[in-house]
């Protein structure tokens, strides 16, 4: 479970890459500022911008999770 959130330290320009894998997992993935949540099976990719929409992944039952999150932090650029 990854609870709702921002992401403080990226870039409000830059949009966040989310990679879920592994197998056997019936994630979602929550943007609560849109009412939406999305279908986040293995092997999606999804761009965000993670500083201003929050996002979050409730409990997703059986199976693995692994996520790849690649972000620009806004004091590095």
């Amino acid at each position: 479970e990854t609870p709702n959130h921002r992401d403080p330290g990226a870039s409000p320009s830059f949009y966040d890459l989310l990679v879920s894998l592994a197998k056997g997992h019936r994630a979602i993935l929550a943007l609560p500022d849109l009412g939406a949540e999305l279908a986040y099976p293995p092997g999606t990719m999804i761009y965000i911008l993670g500083k201003v929409l929050e996002h979050g992944v409730p409990r997703w039952g059986d199976g693995e999770r692994i996520v790849i999150a690649h972000f620009v932090k806004d004091k590095v650029h």
